[in-house]
């Protein structure tokens, strides 16, 4: 059976629904889970909420609403 282990708050969840990216995340804190089977890790859940943000330059010309510069962040791929 499937384990998945939060790395940031230790709680632990069990079953086969762990297979699909939608259950590899820990409910209280957001972290993509560590997923182990038979004792050894497996993979590690994807969560929208720990990835790392990339801040992209806008062309010139491009304003916001503010009349500033423009700002695009992206997760990192």
């Amino acid at each position: 059976m499937l384990e998945g282990k939060c790395p940031k708050c230790g709680t632990r969840y069990f079953g086969w629904a762990l297979r699909f990216p939608r259950h590899q995340v820990c409910l209280k804190c957001g972290v993509g889970l560590d997923i182990i089977e038979d004792g050894r890790q497996v993979s590690r859940g994807y969560s929208p909420f720990s990835a790392p943000e990339h801040s992209v330059d806008s062309p010139s010309g491009a304003a916001s609403l503010d009349g500033g510069e423009k700002e695009t962040r992206l997760p990192k791929e």
